[in-house]
């Protein structure tokens, strides 16, 4: 069984702020944070830029086995504030992305999960396990105002992404499981957690069975489009956009050689 990638934009005319990448031992997916462009006015790059330059750097640090996943986030954080710090002022604002990586390594699969992007470990004896952080949820239910949401966006008692600041690398959640034990890691957007959290369509059991393989996982994302657009028109989507980019990796053990 093969290693694949499946991917929507929330439209046909927006670029895709999700980006995805794997090789034999590692997948990487990044979900851009698609907050609007005053709070990133300080970068001339858009968020699609960053995530796509976030997970190609973030790849090759994990290359590096000696690196522990905290430190490779810290350092492909700093290789991508380097290509862009000399002509814009991050501190006035820059774009920002959502996480989620393994790496297979000694016999184990460890993981990295920064914000609401998720990882949908299914395991070899049937069960799923998923990972996610939840802190931006928790600011989300106690700050209504988008301003005041923006202001915990990487500080202390609010929720952390990749931004230009190594240091929220430290924040990411890590760990891992015997490799053996690990039937498909399942690395997603939350365009596609939409299907658990939002739309009922199903729970991560589900979803990640249905995403282990392409054909699968594309319909999946056919099937959220259709429900976000029913509830959109029947004014009971809970969201202020109708859709997000989805972006399934699923990532097998026996690709991992």
């Amino acid at each position: 069984m093969r290693s694949f990638i499946v991917t929507d934009p929330s439209s046909p005319e927006a670029a895709n702020e999700d980006a995805a990448r794997f090789d034999a031992r590692v997948a990487v997916l990044a979900d851009g944070s698609g907050v609007p462009p005053r709070y990133r006015a300080g970068c001339r790059h858009t968020v699609a830029w960053y995530s796509h330059a976030l997970v190609d750097a973030l790849a090759e640090e994990l290359a590096d086995e000696g690196v522990s996943m905290r430190a490779a986030l810290a350092a492909a954080i700093g290789r991508v504030r380097a290509l862009h710090e000399g002509e814009c002022d991050l501190e006035a604002g820059s774009p920002s992305a959502t996480v989620v990586a393994v790496r297979a390594r000694d016999g184990v699969l460890e993981h990295l999960v920064l914000c609401d992007s998720s990882l949908l470990l299914a395991r070899a004896d049937g069960d799923v396990v998923r990972v996610t952080d939840t802190r931006i949820e928790d600011v989300v239910r106690r700050e209504r105002v988008p301003d005041a949401i923006e202001a915990l966006r990487n500080g202390e008692g609010g929720f952390w992404v990749a931004r230009h600041e190594e240091r929220a690398a430290r924040e990411a959640l890590v760990g891992s499981v015997p490799l053996a034990e690990v039937e498909a890691a399942v690395l997603v957007s939350d365009g596609v957690t939409r299907a658990i959290d939002l739309l009922g369509i199903g729970g991560a059991d589900a979803v990640a069975r249905r995403c282990q393989d392409a054909s699968g996982a594309a319909e999946l994302i056919d099937e959220v489009r259709r429900v976000e657009s029913r509830r959109a028109e029947e004014g009971t989507l809970p969201e202020r956009k109708t859709h997000d980019d989805a972006t399934v990796l699923a990532w097998f053990p026996g690709h991992a050689g």
